[in-house]
């Protein structure tokens, strides 16, 4: 046998026993990877703690220096990300991922831990330059430009693709970096009012596929009122100028379905790629939010997230804050988590400057985590120096120092430290629960009794004397079926609702429930139709 001939069998053996090392190593990860505890949003360690941040707003890099103060203030948690697609993707098809892997890496370095948004909320300029089609044009016209973020047809074929190219890049980046705890999917999102020409064929379609036939519609709408009957699908006309109720009525539901599907198509890519132990969450803009169905919404995630935002000084009563907890709390009946709230004066403007009096940033934490929050974070970290939201302050002033608000946040920071995992996974068992129903939002806004007095002012006086007595509160929703499980049910004005809802609340009281009533209640049949 030649020297050549050794050789090569050597290298094969070497080779053939580096991959059956390599293969035993990647079996032992797999092994690793299986025994990892799924996530349970009322199975967490602690109460984290923390901020949205942006290091790309900054001024001048200061990554070093910002993650150095939040190490030292206690900080337990980041979200990062999710307003950055012309950063991700900076020309088409082109991906960088280099900026962030030195945010990831340094915050990991730290011990905090990360939470990744997908970038889809936010339109990068070269999109909208080749592709003006995927932004939103509203009944009426109106077209919402570039400039504005959540402005985009959620349905459009052309702007999923991108979504979805610019998620899996990310993605398949990150799936194996342990600093990641989980995704936020999108950003506060809606349909925005879209009414573009794709979106007014799925109208139609939808419709075709609810009723069947236009002589379905013709009964249950009343086309014959005004001579608007339909006699063919061919006829249905635009949304844009419809006045009857149970039309408009169909069309927000259409809307709703619109964000639940596009959120859900969002979660089943992430759900593709996240370890066990990750969670994937959407964070809802002050729920309830009568454009977006959120009890639906939220069967695509494995935790809720909210961004609830308050009064401060003496407007600071902490009803705020817990009414959106207890909200999104019942909406999969577990514990959830803040992704936004005050950090120091906010606003789309200078005009209302009011920064928290000493120790309400801390009341404000304990009380979202006594209504079930296992995490509280601040929009965000730092003040931006430009753009619409620079009045909107952060944990750091303009001057990016530390003030009152971090040390208050480092104070807080550092007691959670301590009691943190005693208070974590709080659980409610209350005896008392409001019914919510956007249909009667909108039926009510379609045909209002007052320009003072509506859904959700009953809703809010309703909430407010219970919380002012101190009786805690879940919310139910008209499919809810475990009604009796509550002594008392506030229901605000009920005035769209289907025969076996109210058939529902007629059993939950032979069964013993009593029922607090609001005045308009039962009017109309679910399409929005008088009863007679």
């Amino acid at each position: 046998m030649s020297f050549s001939q050794q050789h090569r069998i050597a290298i094969s053996w070497h080779v053939r026993a580096g991959l059956l090392l390599v293969g035993l190593l990647c079996a032992a990860l797999l092994g690793k990877t299986q025994t990892r505890e799924a996530f349970r949003a009322d199975h967490m360690d602690t109460v984290l703690y923390g901020v949205a941040y942006y290091p790309e707003y900054m001024p001048y890099d200061r990554l070093d220096q910002d993650v150095q103060l939040m190490q030292k203030a206690g900080i337990t948690v980041v979200r990062i990300g999710e307003f950055s697609w012309g950063l991700w993707e900076p020309e088409d098809g082109k991906f960088e991922f280099a900026w962030m892997d030195r945010v990831v890496d340094k915050l990991h370095a730290a011990g905090i831990r990360i939470i990744m948004g997908t970038p889809t909320a936010s339109i990068p300029a070269w999109l909208y330059k080749a592709h003006p089609e995927i932004v939103v044009t509203r009944i009426g016209g109106q077209y919402l430009y570039y400039g504005y973020r959540q402005n985009t047809d959620l349905s459009n074929p052309t702007y999923r693709f991108y979504c979805e190219r610019v998620s899996r890049k990310i993605l398949e980046h990150y799936k194996v970096n342990p600093a990641i705890i989980g995704y936020q999917i999108d950003n506060e999102t809606s349909s925005a009012g879209a009414a573009n020409h794709d979106v007014q064929v799925g109208f139609a379609d939808y419709l075709k596929s609810k009723f069947k036939t236009t002589d379905t519609l013709n009964k249950v709408w009343g086309l014959n009122y005004w001579g608007q009957r339909l006699n063919d699908w061919t006829e249905l006309p635009p949304r844009d100028g419809i006045i009857n109720p149970g039309w408009k009525l169909e069309w927000e539901r259409y809307s709703q379905w619109m964000t639940t599907d596009f959120l859900a198509w969002q979660a089943s890519i992430v759900n593709e790629y996240k370890r066990p132990d990750q969670f994937v969450m959407h964070d809802f803009a002050g729920p309830p939010r009568p454009e977006v169905n959120e009890p639906e919404v939220v069967k695509s995630l494995d935790i809720v997230a909210a961004n609830p935002y308050h009064g401060t000084q003496d407007q600071f009563d902490g009803e705020a804050s817990s009414y959106v907890g207890d909200y999104v709390r019942s909406l999969k009946q577990t514990n959830y988590l803040i992704t936004e709230t005050n950090a120091e004066a906010i606003g789309w403007d200078s005009k209302e400057q009011f920064p928290p009096y000493d120790g309400q940033l801390r009341l404000d934490v304990y009380t979202h985590a006594a209504s079930g929050a296992n995490m509280v974070e601040y929009w965000h970290w730092h003040s931006i120096h430009y753009g619409q939201e620079t009045y909107w302050k952060g944990v750091l002033g303009h001057d990016l120092t530390p003030g009152r608000a971090y040390d208050e946040v480092s104070r807080t920071a550092h007691e959670l430290q301590r009691i943190g995992p005693q208070i974590v996974n709080i659980q409610h068992k209350n005896q008392v629960a409001i019914l919510y129903s956007n249909d009667s939002y909108y039926g009510i806004e379609f045909m209002k009794f007052s320009d003072r007095v509506n859904y959700r002012t009953i809703l809010r006086q309703m909430y407010s004397a219970l919380y002012r007595s101190n009786v805690g509160v879940d919310f139910v929703f008209p499919e809810s079926k475990n009604l009796s499980a509550y002594k008392v049910i506030l229901v605000p004005s009920l005035y769209v609702a289907s025969d076996a809802v109210l058939s529902k609340l007629v059993d939950y009281v032979k069964g013993g429930g009593n029922l607090v009533l609001a005045f308009k209640s039962g009017f109309c049949n679910e399409y929005s139709t008088v009863r007679w």
